[in-house]
């Protein structure tokens, strides 16, 4: 991961955090803790979702090109 896509990565995660905040709008200490778990934890899950949904595209594809190999 280059210098760009750890500051995009911050930056979203960042946004992330400042859209929990805004809507759960923590009263303690112990509430912004929670709210900066769950906006990491959020964050993380978009992640792996993205992560899967390339996986998924590229198994696809591979799928599609041995069932054109296998009609040869």
């Amino acid at each position: 991961m280059d210098a760009q896509d750890k500051m995009d990565a911050l930056y979203a995660y960042t946004r992330k955090q400042e859209a929990m905040y805004a809507r759960l709008q923590p009263a303690s200490e112990q509430e912004e803790r929670l709210v900066r778990q769950l906006a990491l934890c959020s964050y993380r899950l978009e992640q792996i979702e993205s992560r899967l949904t390339q996986a998924w595209s590229q198994l696809n594809k591979i799928a599609e090109e041995l069932k054109h190999d296998l009609a040869w």
